[in-house]
């Protein structure tokens, strides 16, 4: 009799411990395409863990789906058998109950709380308190025994086929299943003895587990609620540059903020100065000349089209509002200015003695100003310079200049407050770059502003260059000293520049007058 298709299909086991339908991996799958951090810790685990993918889709459906479900324990593969033993353990955990309030039925959420804990495993797995990698060989070993012996099983299903069909060759056939068959009772016992002593392994690490699970769910708790603030901290602060992010872009720039102290703090200095750049030019753009020309799309509350005040009076259509404010979609007025304005240069210093508090600042001067060439749809590049080998760095807005839309990139502005040449000081050389920058614009009357703690040697016949060039294309210069030690000087920053200013002045009430210059 032949082997019926449906019994070999019952006989196939699963990686996974969880039920999952089409809808739930192909929204992971997605997921996993569009955030790098999900995909390298997919992969790092791979290399540790079998099955490890199906663990951490395991893990998402855990968070994500409205009825968890488990497979049935003679359904699902032994190598994944530790992995099962971690995902009760998730479950009857009170900690997951609580995270699930949040995570069901939101993808985002979900894959943030599935990262945070597939990386704290990890790092157990790793660790000396778990596993370790040494031990983790067992389990490779358990799941390579495991698929032998499903081939054998297969196999000998063949040999059943054949030899209802071939009576004539009966003896023959019978001898060749008989020696597949000892190798299968073989393996069959090998198996037997690597799943007894997985299991004495599993016991022995249990209360380490329980310890482990426990404190992976406080933490992952807390870490979800400090990322959705950081996010919108780090949106609220660049300015949303890119609009809305898909739940891949969200999940790897929390990866990011998370390790990076660096950007964290750069995004609150950037929203306090916002906020006094903002009060600072909120008279000067009331009383710019400008007519309305279009209608577009952005988050300018004073420019928003009246039909969209509607939405805020209906409870539902409220947090539409909410939502495309954040994401740069409300419909506004496109404003035309009288004349355009040439691009906005800044020229900041990365030698090694800007590092800490100082390369805050600069940065925190420079992201802000980024805030108004925005506002003001002029082109904006930013030229890091040292000296010693290192060659500038040149990020860009992108747009059309005149036109609203100009902005840098996300991905720009997270490389730029990471990027630290370190070295030492060379002046005319960012200058330089700043003025081909300036010549390549259509409109005149630009700015460059140099943010600096030190000082360098400038040539009088690189001055009396410069300043024929100011002359011709009417742009002024304003450099910023990052005074945070009161040892810096204003020396050679006064040869060529029109204002000199301080950070220690930009919160004073008297000196705003960057922001406002500007």
């Amino acid at each position: 009799m032949r082997v019926s298709f449906y019994k070999y299909m019952s006989d196939i086991k699963s990686a996974q411990n969880i039920e999952s339908d089409a809808f739930d991996r192909e929204l992971f799958d997605s997921l996993s395409l569009e955030s790098q951090a999900l995909t390298e810790l997919i992969k790092s685990g791979s290399n540790l863990l079998p099955h490890f993918d199906s663990l951490i889709l395991d893990l998402f459906c855990a968070f994500y789906k409205h009825n968890v479900l488990f497979l049935p324990e003679d359904h699902t593969k032994k190598g994944s058998s530790l992995a099962r033993k971690l995902l009760n353990k998730i479950f009857h955990d009170s900690h997951y109950k609580e995270l699930r309030e949040e995570t069901v039925l939101e993808g985002f959420k979900s894959a943030l709380a599935t990262e945070d804990m597939g990386n704290q495993l990890l790092s157990w797995l790793r660790s000396d308190d778990g596993p370790g990698e040494r031990k983790l060989l067992k389990e490779w070993e358990v799941d390579e025994a495991e698929d032998r012996v499903a081939e054998l099983k297969e196999e000998m299903e063949t040999w059943d086929e054949v030899e209802q069909e071939n009576d004539e060759m009966a003896e023959a056939f019978n001898q060749a299943k008989e020696e597949k068959q000892s190798e299968l009772d073989e393996e069959e016992a090998n198996l037997d003895q690597l799943i007894q002593n997985q299991e004495d392994n599993h016991e022995n690490m249990d209360f380490d587990m329980d310890k482990m699970v426990k404190t992976s769910l406080e933490q992952a708790n807390q870490n979800i609620e400090e990322t959705e603030d950081q996010i919108q901290s780090w949106d609220s602060s660049m300015g949303n540059p890119e609009g809305g992010k898909g739940a891949g872009e969200k999940l790897d720039l929390a990866a990011k903020l998370s390790k990076n102290d660096k950007l964290k703090k750069l995004s609150l200095l950037v929203g306090s100065l916002k906020d006094e750049m903002l009060s600072a030019r909120r008279k000067v753009w009331s009383k710019r000349g400008s007519e309305v020309f279009d209608v577009s799309i952005g988050d300018d509350i004073g420019r928003m089209i009246p039909t969209e005040l509607v939405s805020l009076r209906h409870k539902l259509l409220k947090h539409d509002f909410k939502k495309r404010y954040v994401e740069g979609r409300l419909f506004q007025y496109y404003l035309k200015e009288e004349r355009g304005r040439g691009p906005m240069v800044i020229c900041l210093d990365g030698s090694s003695s800007m590092d800490g508090n100082k390369e805050l600042w600069s940065k925190g001067v420079c992201l802000t100003l980024l805030d108004i060439a925005k506002r003001e749809r002029r082109k904006f590049n930013v030229v890091v310079f040292s000296s010693g080998g290192a060659p500038l760095k040149i990020f860009e807005s992108i747009g059309k200049e005149g036109l609203s839309g100009w902005g840098m990139k996300e991905s720009d502005i997270i490389e730029l407050a990471e990027y630290f040449p370190g070295g030492g000081t060379n002046f005319e050389e960012p200058l330089t770059k700043a003025l081909e920058l300036l010549e390549e614009s259509k409109f005149k009357g630009g700015d460059i502003v140099f943010i600096t703690d030190g000082e360098s040697n400038v040539g009088d016949m690189f001055l009396k260059t410069f300043k024929e060039t100011q002359d011709k294309l009417r742009f002024k210069v304003y450099s910023v000293l990052i005074d945070l030690s009161e040892r810096e000087s204003w020396g050679t920053l006064s040869r060529f520049s029109d204002k000199v200013t301080s950070v220690s002045k930009l919160t004073s009430k008297e000196a705003k007058g960057l922001f406002l210059d500007l």
